[in-house]
């Protein structure tokens, strides 16, 4: 029988079908709830299992803890990527989990609250906004000073030059800089599933699987200062536009446009002017340094037109997201100059949760 002849199905199959689906869909939410509501317990204790686990069997060498594949006889102690990095990844997803759970309910709530803010919807959302700001200082501090001891420092020309070699190897720093950003992006994604979804679930969702790939064949094609001046180039501008959200938070309503007003200046430099340099970089400046088909992997040369062509179009995916924010960031420049309002177009609906608890009893209170 084909497909075309197959009866269709009954009512009450369908019906059985659409309950058990239901029934999974609910099931599914359930775990998600249960991961969100107990962050901070699972992940504290994957983390001591971990610990442990180092501690007792793998004599303080597992992989979930410490940087593997060192390369032996180098006087430098530097290292190469290699398959084990996956278990040091994983280790920061669960950290971060734990991490930023603990600062956002011990630090950042409570300082919300203090500052006035009542609405637990809006608690709630700077905890999170003053969470990316923590962590974007943090990593965009340590990104340049990363690049600050590498040759590649303000410099494109060295993303190319002498590759693979100097490129391949990296310190300790670079390395764990490196894995621990991936760390932090695969738990946005993370993040992302398991949360209460808004309405750019879509757009975020596209930019941080986007985002993960290109750290990890950046890592595994020895890319990594190119990953590193992206990095520092999407980090900068980050800082102020979730300061500029805690700001509004906080009813500081003169600050925040200011920390705006930076914000898009830095924006347009870091993630429009310079980004679109280093594509430059890559899909034309390579080729002065480098012959067309470098393809060599035993020795870690991954270049070919190929490659960058699949780089060039990762990258151009983020630079149209960064074009639709961007969009989105100018409707917001006219509503401070036409309507003297400073929302952010990108998020749901923040009004305060008491209003919607205001509307509610009135309801009740016509209907008796």
């Amino acid at each position: 029988m084909t497909m075309s002849e197959r009866p269709a199905k009954s009512y009450f199959e369908s019906k059985a079908d659409k309950e058990a689906a239901a029934k999974k869909s609910s099931a599914l939410n359930q775990v998600c709830q249960w991961a969100v509501d107990n962050q901070t317990g699972w992940s504290l204790a994957l983390l001591a299992l971990i610990h442990g686990y180092d501690v007792v069997f793998a004599n303080k060498t597992s992989p979930f803890v410490h940087l593997q594949h060192q390369i032996s006889g180098d006087a430098e102690g530097r290292f190469e990527r290699g398959c084990r990095d996956v278990y040091y990844v994983l280790y920061w997803v669960v950290a971060f989990t734990l991490i930023r759970i603990t600062v956002m309910n011990k630090v950042l709530e409570p300082l919300a609250r203090w500052g006035g803010v009542s609405s637990s919807r809006k608690v709630t959302r700077f905890g999170e906004q003053g969470w990316l700001v923590v962590y974007y200082i943090i990593s965009n501090t340590v990104g340049m000073y990363v690049m600050s001891t590498q040759p590649h420092w303000l410099n494109t020309r060295h993303f190319w030059i002498d590759y693979p070699e100097g490129h391949r190897q990296m310190s300790s720093l670079m390395k764990s800089y490196y894995l621990v950003q991936m760390g932090f992006w695969f738990q946005q994604i993370f993040v992302l599933l398991i949360e209460e979804r808004r309405k750019d679930f879509v757009v975020m969702a596209t930019h941080h699987i986007v985002t993960c790939n290109l750290l990890g064949w950046s890592l595994y094609m020895n890319y990594t200062r190119i990953g590193n001046a992206i990095l520092c180039c999407m980090d900068f501008s980050d800082i102020f536009l979730s300061s500029t959200k805690c700001l509004r938070y906080l009813k500081l309503e003169k600050t925040s446009v200011v920390s705006f007003v930076v914000f898009i200046f830095t924006w347009v430099y870091t993630r429009h002017y310079l980004y679109i340099k280093i594509m430059y970089s890559i899909y034309s400046e390579s080729l002065t340094y480098l012959p067309v088909d470098n393809w060599d992997p035993k020795n870690g040369s991954y270049y070919t037109r190929n490659v960058l062509f699949n780089f060039s179009i990762l990258l151009g995916i983020l630079q149209l997201l960064i074009i639709y924010w961007f969009a989105l960031v100018l409707r917001i420049v006219y509503r401070i100059i036409f309507l003297s309002n400073l929302e952010d177009s990108r998020s749901d609906s923040e009004s305060d949760g008491n209003d919607d608890e205001n509307k509610r009893s009135l309801k009740e209170k016509k209907t008796e």
